[in-house]
């Protein structure tokens, strides 16, 4: 896997942000701290990615940019209303082969399962998956694991190791 840092062509990358090629992302791409952007990822126009976001292999950010609905003008030629925003909030993974439709927030700390579409706005701490998207359950077990999580994300990043293996006493055997 050939891992690259954003240089002049994405200039509003964090410098810790690693996108693997290849990739599609639109020039005004904004990142946070210790982003992941794996392969084959298609990110369209006005998004902002919070710090530790993660997205699997061919996650895509589009749609909202055709006008379809005027009368005896094909849609090639209808013109494009303005990009919605998309923010994807601290701490987020989106799974493998997600699409999310542009102009959604996903709110912090969700996870987007694999394959899901993501089309409406994604609650902070869910996990949700399908298609479209729907909550399959909360992340952690109460609110005080969430309030745990909101201070840690609160504190200054911190350097660590990507996706670092845990070691369980199963795997010392």
């Amino acid at each position: 896997m050939l891992l690259f840092r954003a240089g002049h062509r994405l200039r509003h990358v964090h410098p810790t942000a690693f996108i693997t090629r290849p990739a599609s992302i639109s020039r005004d791409l904004r990142t946070g701290a210790y982003c992941f952007i794996n392969r084959g990822a298609f990110i369209g126009p006005r998004v902002a990615l919070g710090n530790y976001v993660i997205f699997g292999p061919e996650v895509a950010i589009v749609g909202g940019d055709h006008v379809y609905d005027e009368a005896g003008t094909p849609i090639c030629f209808t013109g494009r209303p303005p990009m919605p925003k998309t923010v994807i909030e601290d701490d987020v993974w989106v799974g493998q082969r997600s699409v999310i439709k542009a102009g959604v927030r996903i709110g912090r700390g969700a996870v987007v399962a694999m394959g899901s579409v993501v089309t409406k706005d994604v609650e902070p701490y869910t996990i949700v998956g399908g298609v479209p998207a729907k909550l399959i359950k909360r992340r952690f077990r109460s609110p005080e694991e969430e309030s745990e999580h909101d201070r840690m994300l609160a504190q200054p990043c911190v350097p660590r190791e990507y996706c670092k293996p845990k070691v369980t006493e199963d795997d010392s055997r």
